[in-house]
């Protein structure tokens, strides 16, 4: 009797423990085939992302092969018909609106290669700049040679000297700004909005500034601050200043700047031949750096009382800012950050009033 309840006693212990070895398999395998799974998902998610991004990559490549073979075109058979025909005034006339519509055409493209930079590989975005800068050189080598100039005569009339004009068309790669032909009917010789200024403190807002080109050259030691929404920004050869900038509807072009501050937000940034600038910055693009060393990085802080109405009147986004993704030309090694341009971190943000009373008063900026 005894025996035979520890047999069956036994026998039931067996029972629980292969029950128990049971679950726990079948717990095991459970619980693999949902890491299996949540694996495979993840796998399926990046390749649908990765398939998104080639989409995009290919449609532009597409897209922006055609519109420039297109222009290159147009370049050829204006050479090919004005060759075989006689230049006349009136032909001068039809060439000088064709020209300013090419011109139109290649800051077009400019424009749609910029608002593609977040998904382009740092050597892609090089390569159709450089197909840009072709075009706008063979552009402007082919409006030159087919389009005379005045023969040079004497007469009593003074001449004003040669200054350029106001400049439409950043050439990315070569650091010169290509510049179209001066309308016949622009009976004002273009002028720098600011130029050869030393220790001084400049204001420029309304309708002074307001949708307009604004351009800066050769400053030294200045404080200058742009309050509303310009329509562009050129910056050329600035040593030792501070630009605060309010909303800029399309760019900022800087170049040769040195131990210059400079706080903007803009849908698209390019800065050349700069050294040792600190940049606090809002850009809805890729901001792009080209011959440039030591430049910092940090998120955009410029504020005075209208800045909010003059983000959206300038059709910028207040909640997306680029700041941390910048394109180096100089440096186009995918895994290794570049060593010409760091991210401002932990450092406490200026003082703009402070640094604006210490100019006003003192006269200089230190």
């Amino acid at each position: 009797m005894s025996a035979n309840l520890q047999n069956n006693g036994t026998t039931l212990s067996s029972g629980e423990n292969s029950d128990s070895k049971k679950e726990n398999i079948l717990e095991r395998l459970n619980k693999r085939n949902k890491e299996r799974q949540n694996y495979l998902d993840v796998k399926i998610e990046q390749r649908n992302k990765e398939n998104v991004e080639l989409e995009g990559t290919d449609y532009f490549a597409q897209t922006f092969t055609e519109r420039a073979r297109a222009i290159e075109e147009q370049i050829q058979n204006i050479a090919q018909i004005s060759a075989a025909t006689d230049r006349t005034t009136s032909n001068n006339a039809d060439l000088t609106r064709i020209f300013a519509d090419l011109t139109i055409q290649i800051q077009e493209l400019q424009r749609y290669l910029t608002t593609s930079t977040m998904f382009l590989t740092d050597f892609k975005i090089k390569a159709c700049q450089n197909t840009l800068n072709d075009l706008s050189s063979s552009c402007e080598e082919c409006r030159l040679r087919l389009i005379p100039k005045k023969k040079f005569g004497f007469s009593g009339k003074k001449v004003a000297p040669k200054v350029l004009v106001n400049p439409r068309v950043v050439n990315i790669s070569t650091d010169k700004v290509d510049m179209p032909e001066k309308s016949k009917t622009d009976s004002t010789s273009f002028t720098w909005t600011l130029s050869n200024r030393e220790n001084e403190y400049i204001c420029l807002e309304g309708d002074e500034l307001n949708n307009k080109d604004i351009t800066i050259s050769n400053l030294k030691n200045c404080f200058v601050e742009l309050r509303g929404h310009a329509g562009s920004v050129q910056i050329s050869q600035a040593i030792v200043c501070t630009f605060l900038c309010g909303p800029i509807s399309r760019s900022l072009f800087a170049e040769n700047c040195e131990r210059t501050t400079l706080a903007l937000a803009c849908q698209q940034l390019r800065l050349h031949s700069s050294n040792k600038c600190r940049i606090y910055l809002h850009v809805t693009c890729r901001a792009i750096i080209e011959d440039c060393t030591q430049i910092e990085i940090a998120d955009y802080n410029y504020n005075y009382a209208t800045i909010d109405e003059d983000f959206q009147l300038a059709g910028l986004d207040k909640a997306q800012n680029n700041y941390t993704d910048i394109a180096d030309f100089n440096w186009l090694s995918p895994d290794v950050p570049s060593p010409n341009w760091t991210l401002l971190k932990d450092t406490p943000l200026p003082s703009w009033s402070e640094l604006r009373s210490q100019k006003q008063q003192k006269g200089k900026f230190l």
